[in-house]
């Protein structure tokens, strides 16, 4: 992949519409996601995670997770994109940062990366594969990544607004994975396709993501 590309650093608009009116925005402070486990949040992680405090997911175990119903939100793009992958995403590897992770009534989990051009987002959540379609599903075209059902897109919201980013949506056994790229001055100067490479690094994620999740 060309490294001049990187993903949308953003909470995509659409993610954050597809969470429903009167979810809770308390989201765990610093403090609480430094200490929190060295492991994606399951009983049984596929594989080992990135140690370094600074990428811990927040605890998923709070009054609006325990009410919700919703399973937690199993992979961890942070803690669970190794650098090799983030390497051969066409990223820095020490650009790897945690992003605004929300936990309530849905979770979302984000990991963000950047190069001087593009940023990147990698979001996972467990807001349900229906319920993102139902809201995003005008916009995005269906396809699959590695086999997995998945779709791609732009927001016509950014559209309008001028804003250059892509999306690809992948489907998880509790939610969905959202790859999202955004173009920095640097990268609208070379009127570079937000588009252009965002299947391939969807690809590099997925596998990340591991069977059965």
């Amino acid at each position: 992949m060309n490294s001049k590309r990187s993903v949308g650093i953003a909470v995509p608009l659409s993610v954050v519409m597809a969470v429903l009116p009167g979810c809770s925005s308390n989201t765990p402070d610093s403090t609480e996601s430094a200490s929190a486990p060295a492991v994606a949040l399951s009983e049984s992680p596929a594989r080992p995670t990135l140690t370094n405090p600074a990428f811990q997911p927040p605890s998923q175990d709070n009054e609006y997770t325990r009410s919700s119903g919703r399973p937690k939100v199993v992979y961890d793009p942070c803690t669970w994109l190794s650098d090799d992958d983030v390497i051969a995403a066409g990223y820095p590897a020490q650009s790897r940062k945690r992003g605004a992770d929300l936990v309530a009534e849905y979770s979302f989990l984000n990991c963000r990366f950047q190069t001087d051009a593009v940023s990147l987002s990698v979001m996972s959540g467990n807001v349900t594969w229906d319920e993102d379609q139902q809201k995003n599903g005008t916009w995005l075209q269906p396809t699959t990544v590695n086999r997995r059902q998945a779709a791609m897109g732009r927001e016509p919201e950014t559209i309008r607004t001028g804003v250059k980013d892509c999306e690809v949506h992948m489907r998880t056994a509790v939610g969905v994975v959202f790859v999202s790229t955004r173009l920095k001055i640097q990268g609208e100067a070379q009127d570079l396709d937000p588009c252009a490479d965002i299947m391939g690094v969807a690809s590099i994620v997925e596998e990340s993501i591991g069977e059965g999740n």
